[in-house]
């Protein structure tokens, strides 16, 4: 309960500062992408890059987790390899 409160918290405050910053920012910009143009006010440009920066952000964080697991599934592929190679080893010099 502590774990999701303490994730709770910090989601609605960054959300009310949006709602803040939205209402104070409602000037209207023109927005010139690579395709089209379009009037939008500061406020929703901002969360447009902060959510596009939030996206790649969180790409590269789960491309980063998988490359940490495969190096990790790696590892202890050549552990238990090599300790069952050692295992074997010491087996037959026991029969001896």
């Amino acid at each position: 309960m502590l774990k999701k409160l303490l994730f709770i918290i910090p989601v609605l405050l960054i959300f009310f500062i949006a709602l803040a910053f939205g209402a104070q920012n409602a000037t209207l910009v023109t927005v010139n992408f690579l395709i089209l143009e379009s009037e939008l006010s500061v406020a929703a440009v901002a969360g447009i890059f902060l959510g596009l920066g939030f996206i790649i952000a969180l790409a590269f964080y789960i491309l980063s987790l998988l490359k940490w697991k495969l190096r990790y599934r790696r590892l202890l592929k050549k552990f238990h390899a090599s300790r069952s190679a050692s295992n074997t080893i010491e087996h037959h010099q026991d029969q001896r």
